[in-house]
């Protein structure tokens, strides 16, 4: 197994064990609090640290350190690399400190006086608590950052797996120890968060400081490689900016309509697509990025094309298919998943409804996150930055043309129709391949993907209907059993007929292995 592979798979192993433990987080949570106001304000709150998570974290100011980090490791040796990361983070915990207080002053004083809606007061509580979770993760990121770029996954596959047990941890604890109901209980997961993120933080700082001897120094000293790194940062954080309004749009809008219901419904639908996204894409892009930022680095422009290619299609191989899987299989598998406790069968046919549609974003959510680490490995920020903006007003627009008449569902579709739009300024964008290149059989495979997809897609919507399971869990779990399989076996064995490299190499491997099983 190449090296590539192996990282891959440590990444995507790690990343399945991650999003089955989200799943597992997510069923306490609906169970505890369903599609309550309380669920809602939660909801909200958490979503303001993780907008600036990935404002000032995992995505922009890692994308803007890697390549400098990565070129000054080559050429100057692990001392200055190390400098460099001491001064990032010296900057980045001040800032973070500073933001922290003053988020969390708001908060409270908005829930103390100027709040009077009470779900609004509930949301600002919460906050106050939740936030300086935004310090952690943010200097973890850019732990796991050098970590990946010394081809280190572990930590930063791991990271998630962490936070995921505290939540699911501090929830037993207030529902079963404490004995708390609602906002109490909320309060206590929000608790569960900030110690996650301290356990975060403490993973990849100390895996650097043992592997790649990393000591902390506090250094606020200048250099040009920071600067390179600064001049990198701002432009594409003001992307991150837009890209995360745009999500925290779309939340508050949903928190803001009659239906208590619309924002969990909504967030529940964004998890989902988030564990396809998640358990490939986004272990692709971590394993992916370094090796384009080195060919990018080195004018190496055979390699950053084989890597590019390779990282497209592999991602559209595997979150077309999953979308059009989600998508017809919606209302089974949220049955399964969440209808627990607080979460009755309504919850889960609305929940089905929203589901349905969201699921057309996440191919192009998945290949425009992609694309855009292309962009950051060859140290271009603009390009995203514009296309960040184009998919803001178009879901904005669309937001406020559609809410009204359509509630959530409309909320739902205009998110897929930023997520469109996104994608496609960034591939107009991306020196190096036309938009025929894209659609020619080799590299990319595209054209192979739609009809695997496709007839995948035909094959379950027939069988789905003529299994005539009845309408309980253990029948949606029977349908669940024999659909998937059938589904990943069809769109495999079409990609296999179609020449798709890696499901010919898998195919290979596969054969060789039972071969020796048998011999």
């Amino acid at each position: 197994m190449s090296k590539f592979s192996r990282n891959l798979s440590l990444v995507s192993g790690l990343t399945i064990l991650s999003r089955v433990l989200g799943l597992l987080r997510d069923i306490f949570f609906f169970s505890f609090f369903g599609s309550s106001a309380v669920a809602a304000a939660f909801i909200l709150a958490f979503t303001l640290p993780n907008l600036f998570r990935r404002m000032l974290g995992e995505g922009t100011l890692s994308s803007a350190f890697i390549p400098v980090y990565a070129e000054n490791l080559q050429n100057q040796g692990l001392n200055m690399a190390n400098r460099i990361l001491n001064q990032v983070l010296s900057r980045l915990g001040l800032l973070l400190l500073l933001l922290s207080f003053v988020v969390c002053l708001l908060s409270w004083l908005g829930w103390q006086t100027w709040l009077t809606d009470e779900k609004w007061k509930s949301g600002a509580f919460l906050n106050a608590i939740v936030f300086p979770y935004v310090l952690c993760i943010c200097m973890s990121a850019v732990l796991v950052g050098a970590l990946n770029t010394h081809r280190s996954f572990f930590a930063g596959a791991f990271s998630p797996i962490v936070l995921n047990l505290a939540m699911i941890g501090s929830m037993m604890i207030g529902k079963w120890g404490m004995r708390a109901e609602g906002l109490d209980l909320a309060s206590v997961l929000c608790v569960g968060v900030v110690v996650g993120g301290l356990l975060q933080l403490s993973l990849p700082w100390m895996h650097l400081k043992v592997q790649n001897g990393w000591n902390w120094h506090f250094d606020l000293g200048g250099s040009e490689e920071l600067s390179k790194i600064k001049t990198l940062f701002w432009i594409g954080a003001l992307g991150a900016a837009v890209a995360q309004v745009n999500v925290l749009v779309s939340r508050v809008l949903a928190y803001s309509l009659d239906d208590q219901g619309a924002l969990p419904y909504l967030f529940l639908s964004a998890r989902l697509i988030e564990l396809p996204l998640g358990v490939f894409a986004v272990a692709l892009s971590t394993v992916l990025f370094p090796e384009l930022a080195r060919s990018s680095g080195l004018a190496d422009k055979k390699n950053f094309e084989k890597y590019f290619a390779q990282g497209f299609r592999l991602t559209l191989g595997i979150t077309l298919p999953a979308a059009v899987g989600l998508g017809l299989l919606a209302k089974p598998i949220l049955s399964v998943l969440f209808q627990y406790g607080m979460f009755a069968g309504d919850d889960v046919t609305q929940a089905a409804r929203v589901l349905m549609v969201t699921v057309a974003s996440l191919p192009f959510y998945a290949l425009s996150a992609f694309v855009v680490k292309a962009f950051h490995a060859r140290k271009q920020m603009r390009p995203p930055l514009w296309a960040a903006i184009a998919s803001f007003t178009i879901n904005l627009t669309l937001c406020l043309l559609l809410m009204k008449e359509y509630g959530v569902i409309g909320l739902a579709w205009a998110n897929v129709g930023a997520a469109f739009a996104q994608l496609a300024f960034l591939l107009w964008k991306f020196k190096g391949f036309s938009l025929m290149d894209y659609l020619n059989p080799m590299p990319f495979f595209a054209f192979g993907c739609f009809l695997s997809s496709f007839a995948m897609g035909i094959a379950l919507f027939f069988l789905r209907d003529s299994l005539g399971m009845e309408e309980s869990q253990l029948g949606n779990l029977w349908t669940l059993c024999l659909l998937i399989p059938v589904g990943c076996v069809i769109h495999f064995g079409l990609l296999w007929v179609f020449g798709f490299p890696e499901a010919r190499d898998a195919a290979l491997k596969l054969r060789l292995l039972v071969g020796k099983f048998i011999g």
